[in-house]
């Protein structure tokens, strides 16, 4: 398991250095078009590293209980996004930081690059690898149901600190969705609930910033 972690930080760490340059350093003149590329990368990296670790674990990462969803709890995660987004356009309100999605005059490739790399491939490997791998591993290793939640917040709130935020709605939103994998087993609407999220985010930018 460690390992496995370290070469997927170490993974996050090399595609996301653009992002964290121009997080940082708003002079270095990086597009967000390349930004997007690297946020394509990372989770084809961390997608890389879980099939190699779920054919050595056996973990059926790519697996669910069953190919049927819970309609209530479909609707249930669908509002968690929504009131993720709400809470962090009321973060960004209180601190007087920019939205996390700047806005931008997209023209139709970048704006679709943008979707499908923030929005869709991106939560999607946050989820699979921060939710259903860590969770599985942790519980192999008999860490007790709060260990597990409050590393996997911490994780994943160190994971979005940089945007001007303090982010806490990574730390609460982490425990939700940890409970929410814990008692379902079914990833899918941990992954619903964040690119709900995310896909606000960018409506957000455009039309509340």
């Amino acid at each position: 398991m460690t390992r496995v972690f370290l070469a997927s930080f170490i993974l996050m760490c090399v595609f996301l250095l653009p992002y964290f340059a121009y997080i940082f350093s708003q002079d270095i003149p990086f597009s967000r078009t390349i930004l997007d590329i690297g946020n394509l990368l990372w989770p084809l990296a961390i997608f890389a590293v879980l099939l190699y670790e779920d054919k050595k674990e056996k973990l059926g990462i790519w697996c669910n209980p069953s190919l049927g969803v819970n309609l209530k709890t479909v609707v249930l995660s669908l509002a968690l996004g929504v009131l993720w987004q709400l809470i962090i356009l009321l973060l960004t309100s209180l601190f007087d930081a920019p939205n996390t999605d700047p806005r931008e005059a997209y023209t139709l490739a970048p704006l679709i690059l943008h979707i499908f790399s923030f929005s869709i491939i991106g939560p999607i490997a946050e989820e699979l690898f921060l939710r259903k791998w860590y969770i599985s591993m942790m519980e192999r290793a008999s860490f007790s149901k709060t260990a597990i939640v409050v590393s996997n917040a911490l994780i994943f709130y160190a994971a979005h600190v940089g945007t001007g935020v303090w982010r806490f709605d990574t730390l609460m939103m982490a425990v939700i969705l940890c409970l929410m994998y814990m008692r379902t087993r079914d990833v899918r609407y941990c992954v619903i609930t964040h690119v709900t999220c995310n896909l606000l985010g960018i409506f957000s930018a455009y039309y509340f910033v």
